[in-house]
């Protein structure tokens, strides 16, 4: 995240380390110990790139399916999308 969040990074750069994070936190929740804090520093993250990674946002979200057949963050990202205002799509 440190790095993400401070690093010169072009628009490709940054979609390719989301994914990585996103994956890495699910990972992380589904385990049962992801770090205190994380959620909101990815949120922030998504928020001021929401251009360069709407493409990865839906694919967490699942829109569609249900909560219990989803990845652990889906939640997460669906509550990102209402904030956002950005409609489901699928």
């Amino acid at each position: 995240m440190d790095y993400y969040q401070h690093a010169v990074l072009d628009a490709e750069e940054k979609f390719a380390r989301m994914i990585i994070i996103l994956s890495s936190f699910d990972d992380a929740l589904t385990g049962g110990h992801a770090p205190g804090g994380a959620w909101e520093r990815i949120r922030r993250c998504v928020e001021e790139d929401i251009d360069i990674h709407g493409n990865t946002i839906p694919y967490w979200a699942l829109h569609g399916e249900d909560l219990e057949d989803g990845f652990a963050v889906t939640p997460y990202i669906r509550t990102l999308l209402e904030i956002q205002g950005i409609q489901e799509k699928g």
